[in-house]
């Protein structure tokens, strides 16, 4: 039986931890820089800097929780395995390998459409726009060889 295996994963430059400490240092440079300000009479500076970093706080928040997205698909013999993470939200299917079906087509989007017994997903969002015709291809003749194997 046929076992493969894809990851996909967001391309991020920078990890939750080195986001954290970016935002220290930035925050703490600001931070005396405006206290200097507020020490020589000039207090506007301190509130408006607090106001900025705020905003880079909730902007760095929103970036840091999606830079561990990842999608992955494993046929394992008579089993086809989805996880998907998507933020906080982590998803795990396992499905029937001889009820998957897989779309023709990418759709609108240019996601692949894997479904089974009325439940679908849309996979490959992760994954560079020139390699997602390769990625259908690809699924659907493993799908098709592993249960071309499990007929037998």
């Amino acid at each position: 039986m046929a076992n493969k295996a894809w990851m996909f994963k967001r391309n991020c430059s920078f990890t939750p931890k080195q986001v954290g400490l970016f935002y220290l240092a930035q925050s703490s440079f600001a931070l005396f820089v405006a206290t200097f300000f507020y020490f020589r009479g000039v207090w506007m500076v301190f509130i408006f800097t607090t106001i900025v970093l705020i905003i880079l706080a909730i902007a760095l928040l929103i970036y840091a929780r999606h830079t561990t997205d990842f999608e992955s698909i494993q046929v394992q013999g008579r089993r086809l395995i989805i996880r998907i993470a998507d933020g906080a939200k982590t998803e795990h299917l396992e499905w029937n390998l001889l009820w998957v079906y897989v779309s023709p087509e990418l759709t609108d989007k240019k996601l692949v459409k894997v479904g089974y017994r009325g439940d679908e997903r849309l996979l490959g969002g992760l994954l560079p726009l020139y390699k997602r015709e390769g990625f259908l291809k690809e699924l659907k003749n493993t799908i098709r060889n592993s249960n071309f194997n499990l007929i037998e």
